[in-house]
């Protein structure tokens, strides 16, 4: 099973970014035009070979709400074309038309299935200098033109991989030093560290691919360098609590360990934290970074670095006392 891209994952993104809506019941009489509002959404992941951004509108109209999100109109501008630049401080490095396509469908809701309209910009000779040659002040600027209305606007921060200093990742590690201490240096202003465990559940009859991610750490930046004490019954148990128990396994054999460091800037770290607080109506305030518009346009860059747990580690995780009883083999 194709483990799910652990940043769309830990995004963990509010749905209502991609479609917040403003919704009234009733038109008033005395204005001929039904104002919409632009919703924009993205995250540039530079380690992708696409990128991609949402463009929808808010709707209103005189029935239910329910019966216009069903509408294509309702939810989409007929014609919209969507640019992305990328700023080396003063320096435009290049500049790109985003391709209007209709991905995979949505799973059933309020929205139809069909048709789910995105902009994205696919990594190609011409398009390269985007996706490439990261430096400390590299910016992106992003424009969406929609015919009568005004132009809709943003720009995000994007950053570097970031380096692991320790532990040296040439060998084994164990995961049982006291602490184990994870150190990396990255120029984003907010950084986190996360696991991810690749394993199969072995059947009687079949083998079924299997992906745990959690999160170990997130912090401002303090100075140049973050660091992360990890313990190894830590580590055990951050594992037992993401993998659920299952009768029907034989057993688990691990594939692989990854360490992954996420750089993100200012306008993401301050949306997580204002949705952290914000009531579940989303009344009190907007959350947006877009002229013209509502939304949110964003980046994180992610890093991953191969582990290799030493014997010792490996038999703690298939015979510790908090990861013995699901089963887990290394080989």
């Amino acid at each position: 099973m194709r483990c799910l891209s652990f940043f769309r994952t830990l995004l963990i993104l509010s749905p209502a970014v991609g479609f917040v809506t403003s919704c009234e019941n009733e038109l008033n009489p005395g204005t001929p035009d039904r104002v919409t509002t632009p919703v924009i959404y993205s995250v540039l992941e530079l380690h992708r070979d696409t990128l991609s951004v949402r463009v929808t509108k808010t709707f209103s109209g005189p029935g239910s709400a329910l019966d216009y999100a069903a509408i294509e109109d309702s939810v989409y501008f007929p014609v919209a074309q969507v640019w992305l630049e990328k700023w080396n401080g003063n320096f435009r490095v290049g500049k790109a038309e985003l391709t209007k396509i209709n991905e995979n469908q949505r799973l059933p809701g309020i929205f139809p299935e069909r048709p789910n309209w995105n902009f994205i910009l696919v990594r190609s000779p011409e398009t390269d200098p985007i996706f490439t040659g990261s430096v400390l002040n590299q910016e992106y600027h992003l424009t969406v033109e929609i015919p009568g209305s005004p132009l809709v606007f943003a720009k995000t921060r994007a950053y570097p991989p970031a380096r692991l200093l320790k532990p040296r990742i040439s060998g084994t590690v164990n995961l049982f030093l006291d602490p184990l201490d994870f150190s990396w240096e990255t120029e984003a202003p907010y950084s986190e560290l996360y696991f991810r465990l690749y394993y199969s559940d072995v059947l009687a009859d079949t083998s079924i691919a299997r992906c745990a991610v959690w999160r170990d750490f997130h912090s401002v930046k303090p100075n140049d360098l973050y660091a992360d004490p990890l313990f190894g019954q830590d580590m055990m148990k951050r594992i037992a609590g993401q993998v659920k128990m299952d009768r029907q396994v034989i057993y688990r054999h691990i594939t692989r360990l990854q360490a992954i460091v996420a750089g993100i800037p200012a306008d993401l770290f301050d949306y997580r934290r204002m949705i952290s607080v914000q009531p579940p109506d989303q009344s009190g305030f907007n959350i947006t970074n877009i002229i013209n518009g509502i939304g949110l346009f964003t980046s994180q860059t992610i890093t991953t670095f191969e582990l290799d747990p030493d014997p010792k580690s490996r038999d703690s995780i298939m015979n510790g006392q908090y990861t013995k009883q699901l089963n887990f083999k290394y080989y």
